[in-house]
C-alpha cells in the first residue's frame, strides 16, 4: 500500500492587505500615526495622592452606618460627616489604608465612604485611632 504524498501549503509572501479598515475613523483631538500623532486612547485623570497627614479636624464626628440598600442583600459599612477640609484626594487616600488594614474593598462616593462587609468592630477603632470620633448610626 503506496503512501500518498501530502499536499503542501504554499507559505510565501501572500498579498499584502489592499485597504485600511482604520482609515475612515476619526481621532479624536490627535494626529494620526501616520502623521506622527499619539492613537493611544486618553488614560482617566488619576487622583492626586497627597503627602499630608490625614488627620481630622478638631471635633470632627462621622457617622458609622451600615447598609444594603440596591446592592442585593450584600452589607456594606458608609461613612459620612466629613468636613469640607476633606477633598476627594484626601478621601482616597484614607479609604486606601482602610482597605489595606481591613483586607476589603471600598470606594469613595460623593463625600462617603463605603466599606465592604459587615465589620464595624474592626472599622471603628482604626478610625478612632487616627482622630476620628465615631457615632454609630444602627
Amino acid at each position: 500500500m503506496a503512501r500518498e504524498k501530502k499536499q503542501r501549503i504554499a507559505t510565501d509572501a501572500a498579498p499584502a492587505l489592499q485597504t485600511n479598515p482604520f482609515a475612515s475613523l476619526e481621532f479624536a483631538g490627535r494626529e494620526p500615526a501616520e502623521k506622527g500623532g499619539d492613537t493611544r486612547p486618553a488614560c482617566p485623570p488619576q487622583v492626586e495622592r497627597t503627602s499630608g497627614p490625614l488627620v481630622p479636624t478638631p471635633g470632627e464626628k462621622l457617622l458609622l452606618r451600615r447598609s444594603t440598600a440596591h446592592r442585593g442583600g450584600k452589607t456594606v459599612l458608609v461613612l459620612e460627616g466629613f468636613s469640607p477640609a476633606w477633598n476627594a484626594a484626601k478621601l482616597e487616600n484614607l479609604l486606601r489604608e482602610l482597605k489595606a488594614s481591613l483586607g476589603c474593598g471600598g470606594k469613595v462616593d460623593g463625600r462617603t465612604i463605603e466599606i465592604q462587609g459587615d465589620q464595624p468592630d474592626r472599622l471603628q477603632p482604626l478610625l478612632e485611632s487616627r482622630g476620628f470620633a465615631i457615632k454609630r448610626g444602627w
